[in-house]
């Protein structure tokens, strides 16, 4: 069994049989007053197959990754914006850095239901509370690329005679990318989170929402197959984010 499981097809069937002795138990096993609250994987994959024909899957799917996406896209671009101007400004920076630490200090999902209250249950409220999320730590990781870009550098520029704007574009924003880039990966997955919290709040439409509804009217089986779409998805971004920090760190280490 040791030499079986040191391989990586052995590793795999075994991962397999796992998998498929815990997915019987789980149909065969619960009585029928425990079915009711467990459905099982035979019913899961039935009813996703019906989410399938009729398109329902993609629609709530397509508005959970919009409604990030859209979010993510805002957060990212005014964090960028303000963390670079509020870096050139340090007076500035100091006058704001309370407000800013308090803002970034209190857990944005608590936003929630005020956004609720002022955008309605649509997409402007999920849109909200991730770009709200996501500005605070993108701006918090450029501001820290711009504190840490190199003054000697900075300074030896300026004595040769090089323009402010020529300093920004040629040292500040290249030393300053990495740490942008950074945040902008770590914001992805709070991205993703705060969607589909706010979909859990209140919301019309996307994973988030079918979770919710599905639990509301004590259907089992479709708030499992909702789960497992959420599952699915999550893995995917995961393994998605993986492959790009990959390329980038080995590009990083090409160079």
């Amino acid at each position: 069994m040791a030499a079986a499981l040191s391989t990586p097809l052995g590793r795999t069937l075994a991962r397999v049989a796992l998998a498929l002795i815990i997915l019987a138990a789980w149909q065969y096993l619960p009585s029928a007053n425990v079915r009711f609250w467990m459905s099982g994987p035979i019913e899961i994959v039935a009813r996703l197959l019906v989410w399938l024909r009729d398109g329902s899957l993609w629609e709530n799917v397509g508005a959970t990754l919009f409604a990030m996406a859209l979010g993510y896209a805002i957060g990212t671009a005014t964090g960028i914006a303000i963390g670079l101007l509020l870096g050139l400004m340090p007076r500035l920076n100091r006058v704001l850095s309370p407000y800013i630490a308090a803002l970034y200090a209190m857990p944005k999902i608590a936003l929630a239901p005020l956004f609720v209250i002022v955008f309605g249950i649509g997409l402007e409220s999920k849109v909200a509370l991730v770009a709200i999320t996501v500005f605070f730590l993108v701006l918090n990781a450029t501001l820290d690329g711009v504190h840490n870009v190199d003054r000697d550098l900075t300074r030896a520029l300026a004595l040769m005679g090089a323009t402010r704007l020529e300093v920004i574009r040629k040292v500040l924003i290249p030393a300053t990318l990495p740490w942008i880039f950074t945040g902008m990966r770590i914001a992805v997955r709070y991205a993703f989170t705060n969607t589909l919290l706010a979909e859990l709040i209140a919301s019309n439409s996307g994973i988030g929402f079918m979770i919710e509804y599905y639990s509301g009217v004590f259907d089992a089986t479709g708030t499992y197959a909702a789960i497992l779409v959420l599952v699915i998805m999550s893995v995917g971004l995961t393994e998605l984010l993986t492959l790009i920090e990959t390329r980038l760190a080995h590009r990083g280490a090409n160079r």
